[in-house]
Order: C-alpha cells, then sequence, then structure tokens
C-alpha cells in the first residue's frame, strides 16, 4: 500500500519533469515478485514415543523417534534409582508434552526431555499405568487401584483436583479421550466378565456403555483423529494370538486388520489417520510396526539389535521452520502470532502474516503470503537482516550476538524497535520501517519501501528500484541502481542523493540538501532552504503547486529560488547551476535558464520564461497569458504557447532548431 501511495503523489510530476528533450520520464520502481522457497513445511507427520528395554538399563527408558524409525533419541531413560523401566507414553495433543509411568507414579516432562516433574505421590501400595492427556491438554486419565481394583480417573493438571470416573467392581484401564473431548473409551472386566472388554463413558463418567461383547480379550483401545473409529487389541480368533481390529465408535463394523501367527498389539493412529503404529513380536522379539489404516503395508521401525520396543504414542503433526519444530502456528489467513518472553518456532503459514517474539531466541518463517517481523517491542538497538543468518537477527533482548533471533528468507517485512535499529532488506521486494530513534535502512537486490520514521536515519536503496521515505528528523536518503523515489520527512534538514537510476527527490519542508544521480533527476526541495544539485544527467526541478510566485534561476545567486512560502529573498533555495530544466508553480513565475540546454515550463500564472544560452525549449501552455517568453542567445525550439482564446505574447529569439 505504501508503494501504491508514493506512486500516486509523485507520478504526474515526474513523468512532467523527465519528458525533456533527451532524458525518457522517470519510471516508476519496480518489484517484480522473485521466487523464495518456503522455510517453512507444514503438516509434517509427528513423532513417535515409545517405551525401550536396552540390552543394558543405560540404554532404556522413553524414547523419541522419527515416524520412518530415523533418529531414535532417549528422552527419559532410565534412571539410577527406579526399580522399573519408564512406560506408557502418551503425548499432548500439542507435542510439547509427556506423560508416563515409572515404578508406580506418574510424571509429566517436556517433549525434549526437560522440565521432569513428578505427577503422583501415591507409593508401592497403589499403582497407577496408562496415562492419556485430554485433548486440549488440561486433563490426564489414569488407571488406579488404591483400593485393590483398578479404576480410572481423572486429574486436573491446573488445580490438582482428582476425579475418579469408575465404581464397579471389575477392573478398568486403558481410558483414552476421543477427539473433541467429550468421551472416554476404556477397558473394563465389570459385570463377571471373564474377558476384558470396550467401553465407552461420557468425559464425566456418565452414561457408561459397553462396545464389544464377542468373546476373547479387547484391550488397548483408541480413537481414530477424526473420532469415526476405534482401534484396539483382541485374541478372539485364537486365544493367546492377539491381533488388531477396527470398528465404529458405537461398537459396529468391527474389521480385522492384522492376520499372522504372532501377536500384534498397543495400535495408535498417525495425525492424519492414515496410518497405525504398534507392537508385534514377529520378528523374535517385541517391535514397533507401521501399517496403514486399513492394514495393508506393514513393515518394522524400531531395530533388532537386542532389544525390544513397546507402547507407541504419535506425537501430533508439526510445522517445520528452519529445521525445527514450530512452537506457534498461523493458518491459511492473516494472522498475528505473538510469541513468550523464552526462545519460540514461529511459522506464518499462508496468508500475509504479523510475527513478533518478544525476548528469546527466536525462529521466524512466513511461509506464503507477503510476512512481516516486528521488533515493535524492543528497547534496546535491533539488526535484522532479511537475506537470512542464524541467531544474527535481533537485539540484546533476545540474546548475545549470534545467539539472537533467525529470520528466514520467506519473510518480506521488517518493523524496527524503539532504538537505533539497522534493518537490511533481501532478494525479493521488501517493506523496511525503522520507527522511532536513529535507525539504519538498507535495501536489497529488488524495489522496496524504505520508511525511516522518527529520528535522524540513513536510508540506503539497493539493486532495485526503492522508495525511501525519511520522516521526521533529519534523514540521509541515498539511492541505490534502480529507479528510485527518494522523499524526506514533513520536516527536518534532510540529505537526498540519487544513486545509478533515473530518480526523484522530495525534499519537504525543512533546509534540504538534494543531489542528483549519475542519470537524469527530478528535484524538487519542497519548503524552506534548500540546495538543489542536478549532477550528471539531465536533471529537472521542479516547484509544481506553489501558491505564490516563483523566481527560480539556474546557476544564479545562492539563495535566491523559490518563492516567499521558503522564506525571505537571500533564505531561499540555491540551484546549482548542473540543472537543466525547471518547472513552475500555480502564480506569477520568473524562470531563467543558463548557458546550457533548457526546458522551462511556467505552470499556470503568467509567467515569465527566460532561456539564455543554448537550445532551449520554452513550455507555456497553461490557457493564462505569460508575461514574457524569451528564449535567449543560440538556436532555440519553437515556444509552445497559447494561441487560441488566451494569447500569449511572440516568443523571441525561439527559432532554429526543431523537434521532429
Amino acid at each position: 500500500m505504501m508503494r501504491t501511495v508514493v506512486f500516486r503523489v509523485l507520478t504526474g510530476a515526474a513523468v512532467a519533469a523527465c519528458a525533456t528533450l533527451s532524458a525518457p520520464a522517470t519510471a516508476a520502481p519496480s518489484h517484480a515478485a522473485s521466487a523464495v522457497a518456503a522455510a517453512v513445511t507444514p503438516g509434517l507427520m509427528g513423532d513417535i514415543y515409545y517405551s525401550r528395554t536396552g540390552t543394558t538399563a543405560e540404554q532404556s527408558g522413553i524414547y523419541r523417534m522419527e515416524a520412518d524409525g530415523n533418529q531414535p533419541t532417549p528422552i527419559a531413560p532410565f534412571a539410577p534409582g527406579d526399580v522399573l523401566l519408564p512406560e506408557h507414553a502418551a503425548v499432548s495433543s500439542d507435542g510439547q508434552r509427556i506423560v508416563y509411568r515409572t515404578v508406580v507414579d506418574l510424571w509429566l516432562i517436556n517433549a525434549d526431555g526437560t522440565g521432569k516433574v513428578q505427577l503422583t505421590h501415591t507409593g508401592l501400595d497403589i499403582s497407577e499405568s496408562g496415562p492419556a492427556f485430554s485433548p486440549d491438554g488440561r486433563y490426564v486419565t489414569y488407571s488406579s487401584d488404591p483400593g485393590g481394583n483398578s479404576d480410572i480417573y481423572r486429574r486436573d493438571l491446573v488445580t490438582g483436583r482428582v476425579v475418579r470416573l469408575t465404581t464397579s467392581t471389575g477392573a478398568d484401564y486403558d481410558a483414552a479421550f476421543s477427539p473433541d473431548g467429550k468421551s472416554i473409551v476404556f477397558v473394563s472386566t465389570r459385570n463377571g466378565s471373564p474377558n476384558p472388554e470396550i467401553y465407552r463413558m461420557n468425559v464425566d463418567g456418565t452414561n457408561q456403555t459397553r462396545l464389544t461383547n464377542i468373546g476373547g480379550n479387547d484391550t488397548d483401545p483408541e480413537y481414530s483423529p477424526n473420532g469415526g473409529q476405534i482401534v484396539f487389541t483382541t485374541d478372539r480368533i485364537g486365544a493367546g494370538n492377539f491381533e488388531i481390529f477396527r470398528m465404529n465408535t458405537d461398537g459396529t463394523g468391527q474389521t480385522r486388520l492384522t492376520i499372522n501367527t504372532s501377536n500384534d498389539t498397543d495400535p495408535t493412529y498417525s495425525p492424519d489417520g492414515g496410518q497405525i503404529a504398534f507392537v508385534s513380536n514377529r520378528d523374535g522379539s517385541s517391535q514397533i510396526y507401521r501399517m496403514n489404516g486399513n492394514g495393508t503395508g506393514q513393515f518394522r521401525l524400531t531395530s533388532l539389535d537386542g532389544s525390544s520396543s513397546t507402547g507407541p504414542a504419535w506425537a501430533p503433526a508439526y510445522t517445520e521452520c528452519q529445521g525445527l519444530p514450530a512452537t506457534i502456528t498461523g493458518t491459511s489467513g492473516d494472522d498475528t502470532l505473538v510469541g513468550t518472553p523464552g526462545p519460540d518456532v514461529i511459522a506464518g503459514l499462508a496468508g500475509d502474516d504479523t510475527l513478533q517474539g518478544f525476548d528469546g531466541a527466536d525462529v521466524f518463517c512466513g511461509g506464503p503470503g507477503t510476512d512481516t517481523v516486528t521488533y515493535a517491542d524492543h528497547e534496546l538497538d535491533v539488526t535484522a537482516n532479511l537475506g537470512g543468518g542464524a541467531g544474527d537477527d535481533g537485539s540484546a533482548e533476545d540474546g548475545p550476538l549470534g545467539a539472537r533471533d533467525s529470520i528466514a528468507k520467506d519473510v518480506e517485512n521488517l518493523v524496527g524497535g524503539l532504538s537505533n535499529d539497522d534493518l537490511t532488506g533481501s532478494s525479493v521486494f521488501n517493506n523496511l520501517t525503522g520507527g522511532p530513534g536513529d535507525d539504519h535502512l538498507s535495501g536489497g537486490a529488488d524495489g522496496d519501501n524504505l520508511l525511516g520514521g522518527s529520528g535522524d536515519d540513513v536510508l540506503i536503496g539497493g539493486d532495485g528500484g526503492e522508495a525511501l521515505l525519511g520522516g521526521s528528523g533529519d534523514d540521509v536518503l541515498i539511492g541505490g541502481d534502480g529507479n528510485e523515489f527518494l522523499i524526506a520527512g514533513e520536516s527536518g534538514d534532510d540529505i537526498l542523493r540519487g544513486g545509478d537510476g533515473v530518480d526523484a527527490l522530495t525534499g519537504n519542508a525543512g533546509d534540504d540538501e538534494l543531489y542528483g544521480g549519475d542519470h537524469g533527476d527530478f528535484l524538487e526541495g519542497g519548503l524552506d532552504s534548500d540546495v538543489i544539485d542536478g549532477g550528471p544527467g539531465v536533471d529537472t526541478t521542479s516547484y509544481d503547486g506553489r501558491v505564490s510566485g516563483v523566481v527560480a534561476s539556474i546557476g544564479g545567486g545562492v539563495g535566491d529560488d523559490g518563492s516567499k512560502q521558503d522564506g525571505p529573498t537571500g533564505e531561499r533555495d540555491t540551484i546549482a547551476n548542473n540543472v537543466e530544466n525547471l518547472i513552475g508553480g500555480l502564480a506569477n513565475d520568473t524562470l531563467t535558464g543558463n548557458a546550457d540546454d533548457n526546458q522551462l515550463t511556467g505552470g499556470l500564472g503568467a509567467d515569465t520564461l527566460l532561456g539564455l544560452g543554448g537550445t532551449d525549449l520554452l513550455k507555456a501552455l497553461d490557457g493564462v497569458k505569460d508575461t514574457k517568453l524569451d528564449c535567449g542567445d543560440g538556436p532555440d525550439f519553437p515556444a509552445e504557447r497559447d494561441r487560441v482564446g488566451v494569447v500569449d505574447p511572440s516568443a523571441a529569439s525561439c527559432t532554429g532548431a526543431s523537434l521532429d
């Protein structure tokens, strides 16, 4: 949007100014889209957590592996003093926490193995097992036998309150929440049944309903991610030979998925419901396998290295940002994602997103769309580069240099903080906003918008066509290699220098210095006392829009160019002798050229246009009778003057040259 506004303001003046005898019209900055590979990859299959019994105690405990079986990593290893190996792992729906059993109690641990906390403290006389998270992560269900009979309990992880959900005379265990959190499926030996069967109840323990009743031992129930089916283990086909079955949530449609003479148990769905991980001893020891949701494509994940593996729990799908699992993820729309005071991995995904990390070493990925990383909350100096690099973005609030934020190349825009910032663009179109403080903004390879904000800023254009807006304060704006718009703020004494392209420089209020670059530039000093230096190329100075009469002479005296809007005579603009063209305002102007080739455009009002030497062109087609038109010495082009209705005076000495 910023670029559109700038273009609308400058287009008319710039085109008129640069339609000179030899110089092409100023081209608007271009920011054609450049392809940047997205640093964010959504929907990666979650890791699998499991219990491993190694050949030594040190190789045993709760492990994590990738969904294809690679990178097995200990998360909660067997610790000195443990009586039993850690087992029965369950993963929270956000993938950030693990609950598991060791000895007879339950423990919580972060998914990266940190933050281990004991959840229950019942002692050796009471055994608790089979934990499962609620979908919102607030509750954990588990079985406990304080009276010698196993029942299902629910613990509130926020308040610590424990509620008993079942009170049958049989054993109740293996509880699992439905994806919507409204019901719980579990195993029970109630009603005098010699074999465990599968039941379902409401989340508060009401409406307990039996789902299986075919004989055999039915255990290990778990809902599919869409809540439409339940996968479980049974030996109904042959006593002692456990296979994996699937059924509807009302107990109908029971379908066998595995068929072999060994035991297949502990099924768990993948996050997308398309895969099932399970345990089998078909290769001699208990190992973890994977298959399609319909039972096809079975293959082993864990190694036959003398260890055994059981109890798989599939973590949710995650978004990867710069090789790390995202802790905060956007949607397909336009999101504002705000991090925590600590390290975050923030992925915007699709849409035009705004990402803010606060303190800590954060990792940012934009994804498709036009995305912005903002440091508006940072009080210390920010350095940020959209061209990539790890740990080099942010301020000391984020960590020591080299261990700060990392912004991926698929983020397009930057907003600085409250102090003195250094922001750098990338190879695609960027918006860089400095904000308060004395900021240093550098454009990249494409056309960028650089906005300094308040403070004394330095804005440097890159290889594309930029729009540089200084804001308030005494700013320095330096053009790059493309065709650029350099616009100073509403106040402040600014320095504007054109680059290698055809540039448009606007000083606005304040005593500004405008220096053209290597090609034909458009220079408008604005109000107050300005120095206007064209440099190489055919350059134009404009007073378009002035409501008081302009007196301007190329290479004339110091401080005598402009109008009373700039100040008293002697404290006005100074136009250097290397400016070729002048444009007047809305009143009665006097524009005087020099010994070179000039184009003088009067605008509205009764103007006096004096070409002096060189081959000049006087333009006075404004519908108002002008005062004097005189091309001066040398061959000149015919003057463009009013001849119908309002008739301008004859143009003196405007002959000898042709526009053909």
